[in-house]
């Protein structure tokens, strides 16, 4: 059980959400928290129902998508470790527009409602930190469906890639982690897995990403920077 408490308390406590919260604070948000593990292919909420609070991932991949009567449907997001998911429909208290289902073996951690709302009373940082949060994420939305009618597959692989950039540990450089399949991380693109193969082989060629299996180093970040910004 101490085990599984200092797992939620490790992802509560790294959470961007919860960023700039005092560790006590950050640590009685925990103790009312709880994990749920999900296998792979295991829905954690279908569309229209409710989750049961604001859901961080300890590890594991979850799709969120919106469910089509044929085909794979939209994904709108994949959730990777260290990320949260459902903040809106927490602070609405309503049903979700779209379904959570695990990619991978995976474990959520379950911050109820109760929780932040009571911590938003005492403490204006996380009122803050969870306006940022949503207030970046929806800019990412909206920036993402002005780039579906004005960018091409090119520019739009290289800002998600760029979205994804985190600092590699000791050189200074960066890297981004796909957070599932190519199958998966196209269809987040709006494109098929062989056009994301393509430009991934083409951006390489460029010489501003290498890459691995599931991971990307990025050479040029500026140059990625520049390409997905063009116009025309």
């Amino acid at each position: 059980m101490r085990r599984e408490e200092r797992l939620i308390e490790a992802v509560i406590g790294n959470l961007k959400l919860l960023r700039g919260v005092s560790p006590s604070q950050s640590a009685a948000v925990a103790a009312q928290s709880w994990t749920l593990p999900l296998a792979r292919g295991q829905a954690l909420v279908r569309r229209e129902q409710r989750l049961p609070g604001v859901c961080a991932l300890a590890y594991g991949v979850v799709k969120l998508s919106i469910p089509a009567r044929t085909g794979l449907g939209r994904v709108v997001r994949l959730v990777a470790a260290g990320q949260s998911f459902g903040e809106s429909a927490a602070v609405l208290a309503r049903a979700v527009p779209y379904e959570a289902v695990a990619v991978a073996h995976s474990k959520v951690v379950v911050i109820p409602s109760a929780a932040l709302f009571g911590l938003i009373e005492r403490d204006a940082r996380l009122a803050r930190g969870m306006l940022l949060v949503l207030a970046e994420r929806n800019l990412g939305l909206l920036q993402e469906l002005q780039g579906a009618g004005e960018r091409r597959g090119l520019q739009r692989l290289a800002a998600y890639v760029d979205s994804l950039a985190e600092p590699a540990p000791g050189n200074g450089a960066w890297r981004a982690s796909l957070p599932g399949t190519k199958t998966l991380v196209a269809s987040r693109l709006g494109m098929s897995k062989e056009t994301l193969s393509r430009l991934l082989g083409a951006l390489a060629r460029r010489g501003v990403i290498e890459v691995s299996r599931h991971e990307i180093i990025i050479l040029d970040r500026s140059g990625l920077t520049a390409l997905f910004e063009e116009r025309g």
